[in-house]
């Protein structure tokens, strides 16, 4: 290697470390404001994080805010994962999942009771979003892989995958 080119690379190294330490810097205040509604506001809009609770994101200081049921679908999101919403100039809602809850997987079934669809596990019914059967394609009456919380005693889950009437 030429003297230019270990140049170079150290250039890139104190780059790359430079971004390192401002990533650990955001990290830190994130840890440290949790109970703040607004961690920052910069020109590509407004920064909030909060727990999902199942259909919504709520902040720290408890404002709720909608989370959209296709996103929460798609994403296989459970209570308790730590979402940022970065509310843009426009008013528009982005979402990211920051920090999964831990999960457990279980077998359970389609089920309606009322209007509303639920996987039943067991002798445990949970919630679970309409979006969610809707874009799986699941039925009444079929298998499903649910995404639960580690805390199972919380009313809501995730479809993972569905297996068909009456496979395991």
């Amino acid at each position: 290697m030429s003297s230019s080119d270990n140049a170079e690379i150290r250039k890139h190294i104190v780059e790359i470390e430079r971004h390192l330490q401002a990533i650990k810097q955001k990290m830190f205040v994130a840890d440290n404001v949790m109970g703040r509604t607004d961690l920052f506001a910069s020109d590509d809009g407004k920064v909030i994080e909060g727990i999902f609770d199942g259909e919504a994101m709520v902040s720290g200081e408890g404002n709720v805010y909608p989370v959209s049921p296709n996103y929460a679908s798609k994403s296989r999101l459970v209570v308790g994962d730590r979402l940022k919403l970065t509310i843009a100039p426009d008013g528009k809602f982005i979402y990211k999942q920051i920090c999964p809850a831990e999960r457990k997987r279980r077998v359970g079934t389609v089920e309606v009771f009322g209007d509303l669809p639920y996987i039943v596990i067991g002798d445990k019914r949970y919630r679970v979003l309409v979006a969610s059967v809707t874009y799986f394609k699941a039925k009444v009456g079929d298998r499903v892989t649910a995404v639960l919380p580690g805390d199972e005693t919380v009313g809501w889950v995730a479809i993972e995958n569905v297996l068909g009437a009456g496979e395991e």
